[in-house]
């Protein structure tokens, strides 16, 4: 066989896997791609700037992928009140709302949202919602919400092409990147998820009920994960920090959750934590009043990133939540504008960053942004360089580069080697 036609073992068994019938098993990693969901201070937060070397053309790009990625597992912790199910709402909605076939399924094990609520945080009227939402709020239990996601997987890798678009980024090759259309799903709350055999006698039996609703949750996680990269499943998951018990006043018991702060509990156990590709802390002790600060009544809620597979965890942006709205982007932005110094003046007299000729006060922000286009256009500008420069930039790699074998790793490589040779 000459070298023209000879074929490399990968591509042997690429041909090979191509035949089967089976997604799951012809399938391979396609590039991430992330999905904004509405809030840039924190889509950025958990962004990656992409470096685009495309040999073929020769063309070489950056560009900034923000957002929630791919049929990721995303887990909301806080105490009760602080806007989890309202963040997770809207971060859903956003993500889905440039597809037709994008869907939400929602199981509101607590009740949740009321559903004039839910039409309002969502932006859908009631027939929409209909069409592409699906919410439980009855009969939820780990066996159940796994066989949902499941068929949505099975619905959707049956016939992969049917859901499949062209997102138009590229892989940092200079490959189009192709997925399915996302499918968000929601737990509202991992705190009352529990398994069908639990009864009710056996549920109020203590520490062992406890122990075995946590083995059957994580199980459940353990089956949902590799689902939902496959299909482009987006999970999130609401769970509660409660105050934990300490019978000895005086000796505080040590977390067992490497995430958790002392003092600080949350039901399901530790694999929901260890299994989440991200993890949101949301912390909302600062409160807004309608005669104070931005006129409104809510909070200032920081969202620490305990755990990220995008980003560093640890930093933290603050939203503004407001009560009767939810989460507020624009005012958000604001805030991260006037931490970077690009606000100035003070009271009625504040001014962008260089754009004096426009006075504002705090309390008119919004309805300027909404009807004078300069400034709107000048605040989005600010915006977008704060944003892209928090951004870091890849480190580019040479064809030469080899990160396994530099300095003092070659010569011990070239030693171990030698020494191989001589036997």
């Amino acid at each position: 066989m000459s070298h023209d036609v000879e074929r490399t073992l990968m591509e042997d068994i690429r041909a090979t896997l191509a035949k089967e019938k089976d997604f799951a098993v012809k399938q391979e990693a396609v590039f991430d791609v992330q999905y904004p969901t509405g809030f840039p201070v924190l889509d950025y937060t958990i962004g990656q700037r992409v470096h685009v070397f495309d040999d073929a053309n020769g063309e070489e790009f950056d560009y900034d992928s923000i957002g929630i990625v791919d049929g990721s597992y995303n887990l909301v912790i806080g105490r009760s009140g602080c806007g989890k199910s309202t963040f997770i709402k809207q971060a859903s909605a956003n993500i889905i709302a440039p597809f037709p076939n994008g869907l939400i399924f929602e199981d509101s094990i607590e009740g949740g949202v009321t559903m004039s609520r839910n039409e309002f945080l969502i932006g859908m009227t009631t027939s929409q919602i209909t069409k592409r939402m699906s919410i439980r709020n009855s009969g939820i239990s780990t066996e159940s919400c796994y066989k949902r996601i499941k068929t949505i997987y099975d619905v959707k890798t049956q016939t992969p092409e049917k859901y499949m678009y062209d997102t138009g980024l590229y892989d940092s090759s200079g490959h189009k990147i192709y997925k399915m259309v996302p499918t968000v799903y929601i737990i509202d709350s991992l705190a009352m998820l529990m398994p069908e055999k639990l009864t009710q006698e056996e549920e109020l039996s203590g520490q062992m009920s406890s122990t075995a609703a946590a083995k059957q949750i994580a199980r459940f996680f353990k089956q949902v994960i590799p689902l939902l990269k496959g299909a482009n499943i987006i999970l999130f998951v609401v769970n509660h920090i409660t105050q934990a018990i300490d019978i000895n006043p005086y000796q505080h018991t040590k977390t067992h959750n490497i995430y958790l702060d002392q003092g600080e509990t949350c039901p399901g156990g530790v694999t929901p934590f260890y299994l989440a590709n991200n993890i949101f802390k949301l912390y909302d002790n600062t409160k807004l009043s309608e005669d104070k600060e931005l006129g409104i009544c809510g909070n200032f809620v920081t969202f620490k990133i305990i755990k990220s597979r995008t980003s560093r965890s640890g930093v933290t942006v603050d939203l503004v939540f407001n009560q009767d709205t939810g989460f507020d982007p624009e005012l958000s932005l604001y805030i991260m504008l006037k931490k970077e110094g690009l606000i100035k003046g003070a009271g009625a007299f504040l001014y962008l960053d260089g754009y004096p000729e426009q006075k504002f006060a705090q309390r008119n922000l919004k309805a300027l942004l909404h009807t004078n286009e300069e400034f709107a256009q000048r605040f989005a500008e600010l915006c977008y360089i704060v944003l892209h420069n928090s951004v870091k930039t890849p480190k580019i790699l040479s064809a030469d580069d080899n990160l396994n074998n530099t300095g003092v790793l070659s010569k011990l490589n070239n030693m171990i080697a030698t020494q191989y040779s001589r036997q």
